[in-house]
């Protein structure tokens, strides 16, 4: 049974659960987990319950001002706090014309936030590598005094609770974890902090300690299937089924799964892939227009650059895995099966495969810190043996 519409995480709401009824629900809070969980939607609604004037056994009312006001939604620009009532009008004036992407698709990484004066919400801005100091503690000429922290620390317009969502928090350099701590480990009172990454390993030792942290996993097929439906991703539960059994866990990748001309790139990934060497001139060319043919806009490439290396990077982890005698890989929720055979048969080094596959998380770095596009391409092919 899910709790508040969020499918397969009722052991994290059991344990949220039984902290809001001793009166314990404070703190700061760091939710790891693979991309395309629910790891935000279950922050949201977590925000939700917590601000709730009459939350009922740990779920809202639905029916208060706060729910309300928590219920009208906008489509943020990433990196932005939503605040200011111009700004709110201008996210509205968005979301009612259904804003789309530069390619002139609905892009996938906007998505609704609550328009609640007690609820804040920051996230790396997509032209950056990293989350701005200025988001946590204000620009230069106005140090100490805008920022998610000063606001943190103001009374709350309604009731007696405030709460924080740090998106992408992967992405916190030293200089934005130092000025965080002091509110990640003593947060005003009745303020929760909620920092959203993908792992812990990769967040600073100084931002692990003061946080308590909550691992989300992977959803179960069925539960995947439903956020499908549910989602409208999925028309009918048979089909929500099928993306389910491809996409590992992942809504998101099971997105990815609609889009056709990836359906048609990735096979021919695939084939290249379990060639003894993939042939430079015609992959380099194939990936490039892969990457090209939604538009030029750089974020668009960036993204559908990352789409491709990361399903390259599970097929030479997956190799990994046959080469070692786990041949589970060549069912369930794979979708690869005879080109990792052929793989296996054409390369049977499973030393070089885990090398490959490392060598193609390298280049989902280099994504991320702004690498020039076709350079990465060619690099990558040009380093796969």
């Amino acid at each position: 049974m899910s709790w508040q519409g969020i499918e397969g995480h009722d052991r994290i709401a059991e344990m949220f659960s039984r902290a809001f009824a001793r009166g314990r629900l404070e703190g700061s809070f760091l939710f790891t987990g693979p991309e395309g969980v629910g790891k935000r939607s279950f922050a949201f609604q977590l925000a939700k319950v917590i601000l709730c004037q009459s939350p009922r056994r740990f779920t809202s009312c639905n029916q208060c001002e706060s729910c309300r006001l928590f219920d009208l939604h906008y489509v943020p620009v990433k990196g932005e706090i939503i605040r200011s009532e111009k700004q709110a009008l201008a996210q509205q004036r968005r979301a009612a014309k259904k804003e789309k992407s530069p390619d002139g698709e609905p892009d996938p990484l906007h998505f609704e936030i609550p328009n609640h004066p007690d609820f804040y919400y920051i996230s790396k801005p997509a032209d950056r590598t990293q989350i701005p100091l200025e988001l946590l503690i204000g620009p230069k000429e106005d140090r100490g005094q805008s920022g998610l922290c000063y606001n943190l620390s103001r009374y709350p317009y309604l009731g007696k609770r405030k709460v924080a969502v740090i998106d992408d928090a992967d992405y916190f350099n030293e200089e934005g974890a130092n000025a965080l701590l002091k509110t990640l480990e003593e947060p005003p009172r009745g303020a929760v902090m909620i920092l959203i990454g993908t792992s812990a390993a990769k967040q600073l030792p100084t931002i692990r300690s003061r946080c308590q942290s909550v691992r989300f996993t992977k959803l179960a097929t069925r539960d995947l299937a439903a956020v499908l439906v549910n989602s409208g991703i999925a028309a009918e539960y048979d089909e929500g089924l099928r993306l389910a059994k491809l996409s590992d866990g992942s809504c998101k990748t099971a997105m990815e799964f609609k889009d056709d001309s990836f359906q048609n790139f990735r096979i021919d990934l695939y084939q290249e892939l379990a060639k003894p060497r993939p042939d430079f001139v015609q992959f380099s060319k194939r990936f490039n227009d892969f990457v090209d043919e939604k538009g030029k806009d750089a974020q668009t490439r960036r993204r559908r650059l990352a789409l491709g290396l990361t399903r390259a990077a599970r097929f030479y982890r997956n190799l990994a895995c046959l080469l070692s005698g786990d041949s589970s890989v060549l069912t369930g929720n794979y979708d690869s099966g005879p080109q990792l055979q052929q793989a296996a048969k054409n390369r049977p080094d499973l030393q070089q495969a885990a090398k490959n596959a490392e060598r193609t998380l390298e280049a989902l770095e280099q994504i991320e810190r702004m690498g020039n596009i076709p350079y990465i391409i060619e690099a990558w092919i040009n380093s796969l043996r």
